[in-house]
């Protein structure tokens, strides 16, 4: 009951059951996209840019997108954003099916995607804390967690089925008609009137609030290193499944999917035992077992191996950002939180994409090896902070 007590509350069911099929429907079409991209190319270093290119505007514009979720209703401007997702992605498969997807093309088209979510993401994580009173935050963080992860689990499966059948264009149908599951959710739920928004006058904005806050403001900055060093795995899945275990879109599909199961896990762990005391040991204990799980990819050569560190790396991942995110949202006021989430996803997509365009070239120079232990070495230079430094 506690591991799912945010789900008594009907909005936040109805937000949960919405994301979940649309993020499925995400994971969907960046397998599919992903795939393309190393199918064209046979480089590392292409799925790492379509990756960079769908992150960075969020680093650029996060901080304007928290400001804008402070001042317009969060519900019009998720509806507004969510939208334009469907479109991009009814634009992706017509072009597929008119032969007429290029790299540069889904390079563009990804970077308008970018450019939209970084409005959403500070507004979908601002919009939260509405949904459930706050001695369920810190649950709806971690379910949060849960179902985007197990969109990572699901999605990927889902993709790898329809690549090998009918090819990439059904992915990107599926990803569009999930737009619809949350756009109906927000329509059916029941929120107070919409009020007129006087944003709050803060110095700085969202690097304001937390600079008077320095261990939460070094929790910011531990988290993008994190993302530099950890995430870009993601990216270097379709390369390492081809080169190091000679695999095709099935073992892809099944590292990415194993990636999501282990962060299911670490989700359901969170939001059963994450608590304000157990704060610090899930962070460190959760960058530890990605440093581990880096260490195990750099030296397995058999497809289990390779899950089974794929496995330990999502779990330690989630345990981290889960744990993270919840000590962010708690420590703010509800007229500073989109602001601070914009800072928040802003550190996260300056960390993505500078890790793959380090990573994602490294890999095709110095080999998969190299970089993973390179990824390994990052981690644990951000969990010594988290041991010794002001982190909370």
């Amino acid at each position: 009951m506690r591991t799912f007590s945010s789900l008594r509350h009907r909005n936040y069911r109805l937000y949960f059951i919405g994301q979940l099929v649309s993020l499925i429907g995400s994971w969907t079409q960046t397998t599919a996209l992903m795939w393309i991209a190393h199918q064209k190319t046979g480089l590392a270093q292409w799925p790492a840019f379509l990756v960079a290119v769908q992150i960075g505007p969020t680093f650029l514009f996060g901080a304007l997108g928290g400001s804008l979720a402070d001042r317009v209703p969060k519900r019009r401007l998720i509806v507004a954003t969510q939208s334009c997702f469907l479109t991009a992605a009814g634009i992706l498969m017509a072009l597929y099916y008119l032969d007429a997807l290029t790299l540069w093309v889904m390079l563009a088209i990804m970077f308008f995607h970018g450019c939209v979510q970084a409005i959403d993401l500070p507004a979908r994580l601002a919009f939260v804390p509405g949904l459930v009173p706050r001695e369920d935050l810190i649950n709806a963080v971690a379910l949060n967690s849960l179902l985007f992860n197990a969109a990572r689990a699901i999605g990927p499966a889902i993709a790898g089925f329809l690549l090998h059948v009918s090819g990439p264009g059904l992915c990107f149908l599926v990803n569009a008609i999930s737009y619809l599951a949350v756009l109906f959710a927000l329509r059916l739920m029941t929120l107070p009137p919409e009020e007129e928004i006087v944003p709050a006058k803060t110095p700085g904005g969202g690097f304001g609030v937390l600079s008077r806050e320095g261990r939460l403001l070094a929790l910011v900055l531990v988290a993008g290193l994190v993302a530099i060093g950890g995430w870009p795995l993601l990216a270097l899945l379709p390369s390492y499944a081809a080169k190091v275990l000679g695999r095709g879109e099935d073992g892809y599909s099944m590292l990415l999917s194993s990636v999501g199961a282990g962060a299911l896990l670490a989700a359901l762990t969170a939001a059963t035992y994450g608590s304000e005391t157990r704060r610090r040991r899930l962070l460190f204990a959760g960058l530890c077992l990605v440093a581990m799980a880096l260490v195990g990819m750099a030296a397995a050569s058999e497809q289990i191996g390779a899950m089974a560190a794929c496995i330990l790396f999502g779990y330690g991942m989630i345990m981290f950002f889960a744990t993270g995110q919840s000590a962010v949202q708690l420590s703010v006021l509800n007229q500073d939180r989109g602001k601070v989430m914009g800072v928040w996803a802003m550190m996260l997509s300056a960390g993505v994409p500078m890790g793959n365009l380090v990573f994602g070239p490294a890999a095709d120079a110095f080999g998969l090896t190299a970089v993973l232990l390179a990824q390994a070495g990052i981690v644990l230079l951000a969990a010594s902070i988290i041991l010794f430094g002001r982190v909370r």
